[in-house]
């Protein structure tokens, strides 16, 4: 099968559901013991995300049996998990809300590819850096949210209280994930899907100045600490779609 243009990039976002224990609904943390941990570079690592990096072609392994409408293809990440907690009100109601809020943001090397035919994939990681970086603006705006700017929920119990809150707290960081993949597919179309490099150097040089005037507030990476390893095995094809639900590590009752 014939190869589409290099820049031929499909644009979506991922957000791994990390499914624990702490998410079950019959878990309940007493109030005496300590608080989980909360997650690490080292689980977003086991699930092939890496942080946020200027990207090389050690990134973006080779794929024969991908997606063949492609040349290539980048998955980036915006991971946020958060620990909340129960507390009912004299009106009858169970309030749930965020204490503890964090991002991850990076690549998915698992489900970012390329083909053998492809050779210049190289003069390609201009434009798919600038992708990364759109991705990394948003992703830090997203952190710098305070627990009480994010959504909080209301029922008559525990589960409706949760419920309620994890419902708006999807249709709330969904709406953030549009505006990141609007700004992404105007660069795509801007730039013919990364085959006019002149407008690929002005634009990705644009922002990236945006972005390093915004304050690191996702979760940063020891590099002296990560094992920062090749993409573990992929399966033939490119995986199915994850949730895009924010995934708990943890509550309290």
């Amino acid at each position: 099968m014939g190869l589409r243009e290099p820049g031929a990039v499909k644009l979506r976002f991922q957000l791994l559901a990390l499914i624990t224990a702490f998410a079950a609904a019959s878990y309940t943390i007493a109030q005496d013991q300590p608080p989980p941990a909360p997650p690490t570079w080292q689980d977003m690592l086991a699930a092939g995300i890496v942080p946020y990096r200027q990207l090389t072609m050690d990134d973006v392994r080779i794929d024969d049996k991908a997606d063949p409408k492609h040349a290539f293809y980048i998955r980036t990440a915006i991971e946020p998990r958060y620990h909340y907690f129960f507390k009912p009100h004299t009106n009858g109601f169970v309030y749930a809300y965020i204490d503890q809020w964090l991002v991850f943001s990076g690549l998915n090397k698992k489900d970012s590819w390329r083909k053998s035919k492809f050779k210049t994939m190289k003069a390609e990681l201009p434009y798919a850096q600038a992708l990364l970086d759109i991705n990394e603006i948003h992703a830090r705006q997203l952190a710098a949210l305070k627990a009480g700017e994010l959504p909080q929920g209301r029922g008559a119990n525990f589960d409706e209280a949760r419920a309620d809150m994890e419902t708006k707290l999807k249709q709330f960081v969904d709406a953030k994930y549009a505006q990141s993949e609007a700004e992404m597919r105007a660069f795509a179309e801007a730039t013919k899907n990364g085959t006019d490099k002149s407008k690929v150097k002005q634009l990705a040089a644009e922002i990236r100045k945006r972005l390093d005037a915004i304050p690191a507030t996702t979760v940063q990476a020891n590099d002296a600490a990560l094992p920062i390893s090749p993409a573990p095995a992929a399966s033939a094809s490119p995986a199915a779609s994850p949730s895009s639900t924010p995934a708990p590590y943890g509550y309290e009752q």
